[in-house]
C-alpha cells in the first residue's frame, strides 16, 4: 500500500535539525531506588545512576539497550511530577529525544508552530539541557528534547 500523502510530515518538520535517538523514557514512580532494584532484578536492566535533582526529585537511570529509563520520584508535593503521581499514579510520563543542537531545534520547531513549554533550556538530570514540547502541538504526547552536556 503506498504511503498516504496526508500522513507525511509537513515541509516545516523536514527542516528541523535531526533527532539523534530516543534518549530516555521518563516514568513517574513512588520510590526510584526500589523501582530501579525491581527493574534490575526482574528485567536485567543495568543501573547507571541515582541522583537528586534540586531537592525536588530522586531520579534513577537504567540502561535498556541504547535507551535509558528515567525513574522519577517526586520528593516535594508542590511539583508537577507530584501532581502527575497524585492524579494518574505511577507510569509513563514522557519520551525524550536527543538532538544535536537544542537551541537550533527549538527555533525550528517554534517556526513550525510547535509549542515549547519552557522559556529556555535548563539543566536536567543525566547531564543534559532540556525543554518540553507542548503536548497540545505534538498529538498529545509529552516530548522532552535533550542535548547532552560534556562534563
Amino acid at each position: 500500500m503506498p504511503p498516504d500523502p496526508a500522513a507525511e510530515p509537513s515541509p516545516a518538520w523536514r527542516d528541523v535539525p535531526g533527532v539523534i535517538r530516543v534518549h530516555h523514557v521518563g516514568i513517574i514512580v513512588r520510590d526510584a531506588e526500589a523501582a530501579a532494584e525491581t527493574y534490575t532484578r526482574l528485567l536485567g536492566l543495568e543501573p547507571v545512576a541515582l541522583e537528586e535533582y534540586h531537592g525536588t526529585l530522586h531520579v534513577a537511570f537504567l540502561r535498556a539497550g541504547d535507551v535509558l529509563l528515567e525513574l522519577i520520584q517526586p520528593v516535594r508535593d508542590d511539583t508537577p511530577w507530584a501532581a502527575v503521581l497524585r492524579e494518574r499514579g505511577e507510569g509513563a510520563h514522557h519520551v525524550a529525544l536527543e538532538v544535536l543542537d537544542l537551541r537550533t531545534t527549538i527555533a525550528s520547531l517554534g517556526s513550525a508552530g510547535i509549542g515549547i513549554l519552557d522559556r529556555a533550556p535548563s539543566r536536567a538530570p543525566g547531564n543534559t539541557m532540556s525543554v518540553f514540547l507542548d503536548p497540545a502541538t505534538t498529538g498529545g504526547t509529552l516530548i522532552e528534547l535533550v542535548q547532552s552536556i560534556q562534563v
